[in-house]
């Protein structure tokens, strides 16, 4: 069998502490037969002159200097420039296994998946934890978007998957916010026929403190309230099935909110507050179904009982359970 082409593509901004080892680990691949694309989004520090350090070096290496646009801005910008049959993506703060690609391409070939999806490992600063399957799992476009929709095992990341070349026609990242694999994660899947997801970790993600997930703005969680929303909107007349996930999912993202609110300045709160009585009223007719339906844990349940009240000390109570949360657990709820 021939070797397609993998565009791999890799959106850079303000990590030049961790670029060069990304990098090392992609140009490394067994699997040679890469189109690598750096996208530097007008990063301030020395990151685009070690992106074209790289291209000088290997050929499959090609470099988009752009005006900082955001990490929107920067994968579409390289999806418009991939030619490959495949699509992977890597964070410039990650790294992978040397062989990744190779063996995420050969189990979607043997299989007849559209979707592969390997395990990962999750790089905190005491510890490491690995989150996958024990074994091949070979779904169906339904069983994937169910799993999906959980946001357990399976997440909305670009980077642990790769994706054949045609479900990305006519799909753009959302132009601002956050959250942008979330917005667009449902839609590849709903192309795919088949998804596989397999037991083998390849991908090593980097949990710092500083990044998007561990933000606790009311703006950040805001995006990703309404990231989720948005989906619910858009999925519950095609999927009926699935729609206590989709609920499911709203509501835990309600759960962030009411979590970090007291975490958050004064100004932002009093900003937000009207808009979270809003995800109040949405979320508290559907509030038992999701709750069935959320895997939240102990702590995440205990704030879902909070979310038809948004007052002071709703948030107030939320916010103790998340500080306990955090003590046991080292994170935020």
């Amino acid at each position: 069998m021939s070797e397609p082409k993998i565009s791999v593509i890799v959106p850079v901004y303000k990590v030049e502490p961790y670029l060069r080892k990304c990098l090392d680990s992609i140009v490394g691949q067994t699997y040679q037969n890469l189109e690598i694309i750096l996208v530097d989004d007008g990063s301030p520090d020395g990151c685009g002159a070690i992106c074209d350090e790289y291209a000088a070096q290997d050929k499959r290496v090609r470099v988009i200097h752009k005006a900082n646009g955001g990490v929107s801005s920067a994968r579409n910008a390289g999806l418009t420039a991939a030619t490959g049959e495949w699509i992977g993506w890597v964070d410039s703060d990650d790294w992978i296994e040397p062989d990744m690609y190779s063996y995420m391409l050969r189990k979607a070939r043997e299989y007849g998946a559209d979707i592969a999806v390997c395990s990962r490992t999750e790089i905190y600063p005491d510890r490491k934890v690995v989150r996958g399957w024990d074994e091949d799992l070979f779904m169906s476009r339904e069983d994937a978007l169910a799993l999906l929709l959980n946001n357990d095992t399976l997440q909305n990341y670009c980077c642990d998957k790769l994706f054949r070349a045609g479900l990305w026609e006519r799909i753009v990242f959302p132009g601002s916010g956050t959250f942008e694999d979330m917005a667009v994660m449902y839609r590849l899947f709903e192309r795919a026929e088949k998804t596989v997801c397999l037991p083998e970790s390849k991908y090593n993600y980097l949990q710092r403190p500083e990044s998007i997930v561990h933000n606790i703005s009311l703006e950040n969680r805001l995006n990703h309230y309404k990231a989720a929303e948005k989906r619910y909107g858009e999925m519950r007349e095609n999927w009926p099935e699935l729609e206590d996930l989709l609920l499911a999912q709203c509501a835990a993202s309600a759960v962030g909110l009411w979590c970090g609110y007291v975490r958050n300045p004064r100004e932002a709160r009093r900003a937000a507050l009207p808009i979270l009585r809003e995800v109040s009223a949405f979320c508290a007719p559907h509030m038992k179904r999701a709750a069935e339906a959320a895997e939240v844990g102990l702590a995440g349940r205990l704030v879902l009982k909070l979310i038809p009240y948004p007052t002071w000390w709703s948030f107030a109570f939320a916010g103790l359970v998340s500080w306990l949360y955090e003590r046991k657990h080292g994170s935020p709820l």
